[in-house]
């Protein structure tokens, strides 16, 4: 019988096996269960992802228009016969930055009597307020002196009958009711008009307006009452989805004037009340057409100072909400003077809390040269914002 003789490597190898076997086991590892020496290992590969990391986008800072609604009040200006405007990208991207519009010449009845260009161009701005969650002002139902010029469409109804001036009246507004969407429009506009640079006359609009012709100084209410009984007809409810508006332009500053008119409107409203059953019936639109200098039926910048501006605000509000219809600035060429107007109006509009919205007069027409110093240095030919636009948005943001 032969014997096989151990090497020291066999012995070594052994003794390290069994050594490995022995620290394996006292870790708890079945040492029976190990793969064979001599199999090839299989590799399982470090798992890797597939998928490109996600990159977390800057956040967009708020529009002007989302830091007003924290405020309780919508924010936007007038397109002024936007037809060319409006549908330019770069102006639609401009107005985005707000959260109401309106056109203040497109409801004229040059533009909306038998004028299928004119209803399309309101219906386009619907479609566009109402996709992007804006409000959207109708601008005037009815105005008297200022609809029936020699070259108005309508001005053959000066010496119209009763009967034609109510079908009329109906017919209108009816088709404005027709448009998709609105939140807003003015029933009446600048019923006491008055040169706002002198502040002891005022009176009647009575010049070209058959409706004072035939309903006198009851025409406001004949007015409101068509306008109620169409929001009726089409389910909408005054004061909740639509909110109608007696636009002034003589109230703005406290005057003789201004007086007068605040005792026809607590009349007004009493009568609109009694009638229908609502506590406030309509908001109260006012015009801010303000200039640096003395400049015929504009506003003087000196008749207004924050603190008083701001209990005038409140005071109007006892009859309804209010809203700043029309805003500009004339004939202020400095800077500072142009942000002092600025500051002065909307910082007393805000901090009155009585504001429901803050619309700017045609400032794109005043970049393109359409109307010049109407809102300057809000926006620019390119339809990007200037320092105006910087101010106000600062405004508003500090009041936050």
């Amino acid at each position: 019988m032969s014997k096989n003789k151990l090497t020291r490597r066999d012995f070594l190898k052994a003794a390290g096996i069994a050594s490995a076997g022995l620290a394996l086991s006292a870790c708890g590892v079945d040492v029976t269960k190990l793969p064979d020496a001599t199999t090839t290992p299989s590799l399982t590969p470090f798992p890797t992802s597939t998928n490109t990391p996600t990159l977390t986008p800057t956040p967009k800072p708020p529009t002007m228009g989302e830091l007003a609604r924290k405020l309780g009040f919508d924010i936007g200006f007038s397109l002024s016969l936007g037809y060319g405007s409006f549908y330019i990208p770069e102006c639609q991207d401009f107005l985005l930055n707000f959260s109401t519009v309106t056109d203040g010449m497109a409801s004229h009845p040059n533009v909306t009597t038998n004028n299928n260009e004119g209803w399309a161009y309101w219906r386009d701005l619907s479609d566009f307020a109402k996709s992007h969650n804006m409000s959207l002002d109708l601008n005037h139902f009815f105005w008297g002196f200022g609809y029936f010029q020699d070259d108005s469409a309508i001005h053959y109804l000066l010496d119209a009958p009763k009967d034609e001036i109510e079908k009329y009246m109906q017919e209108r507004v009816k088709k404005f009711f027709q448009i998709p969407y609105f939140t807003s429009a003015n029933f009446v506009n600048e019923v006491l008009p008055n040169d706002s640079s002198k502040s002891n006359e005022y009176g009647w609009g009575k010049l070209r307006n058959p409706f004072y012709k035939i309903y006198g100084e009851n025409y406001p209410y004949e007015c409101y009452k068509v306008a109620w009984n169409e929001a009726v007809a089409n389910g909408r409810e005054i004061g909740k989805d639509v909110h109608l508006i007696y636009n002034t332009a003589s109230s703005e500053a406290k005057s003789s004037g201004a007086d007068f008119e605040y005792r026809y409107l607590i009349g007004l409203k009493d009568k609109l009340n009694k009638e229908f059953g609502i506590e406030r019936p309509f908001d109260i639109g006012m015009q801010f057409h303000i200039t640096a200098t003395e400049q015929e039926w504009l506003w003087n910048a000196k008749k207004f100072e924050y603190q008083s501006l701001l209990e005038h605000l409140k005071n109007i509000a006892e009859i309804g909400d209010v809203r700043i219809t029309e805003f500009s600035i004339s004939n202020a060429n400095d800077e500072q003077e142009q942000k002092d107007i600025l500051h002065t109006i909307v910082e007393a509009f805000i901090d009155s809390k009585v504001g429901k919205s803050f619309m700017m007069w045609d400032p794109i027409g005043s970049a393109l040269n359409r109307n010049i110093d109407v809102m300057p240095n809000l926006v620019g030919t390119s339809y990007k914002p200037k320092f105006m636009f910087d101010e106000l948005y600062t405004i508003i943001q500090s009041k936050l």
